[in-house]
């Protein structure tokens, strides 16, 4: 599902298939919902891990940033699988455009797994 900036135009292609986990809501019952599990496409940029040693444990936190197209439906509470593996959003998404020209850039998207 590769895709060059919206309308085809611009420098940012997303050559990686993502998927948007969302929670379903609960029910009248207190029931959590399905989960909603949208594919979108992306660029995928790992960053860094780090491991905890202060507690000697087996603790590895790794971030990375997902771009995705200017206007994407992403939030702060939302998990994205990217090749099986799932990260959590880890604070807001960022919707960069100039503010010189008002061009539409990008999404920006913290990511975090924790695993351990």
């Amino acid at each position: 599902m590769a895709v060059s900036a919206p309308g085809g135009v611009g420098l940012m292609r997303y050559p990686d298939t993502v998927v948007r986990c969302r929670p379903g809501g609960v029910d009248r019952f207190g029931d959590k919902g399905a989960e909603v599990r949208t594919e979108m496409a992306g660029a995928f940029a790992p960053a860094s891990s780090s491991e905890d040693l202060v507690t000697r444990g087996d603790t590895v936190t790794t971030t990375a940033t997902l771009y995705l197209p200017y206007g994407s439906d992403v939030v702060a509470t939302d998990v994205i699988e990217i090749s099986g593996r799932r990260w959590h959003v880890d604070g807001e998404p960022a919707q960069w455009s100039s503010p010189l020209t008002g061009r539409r850039a990008v999404c920006s998207v913290p990511l975090k797994a924790v695993s351990g």
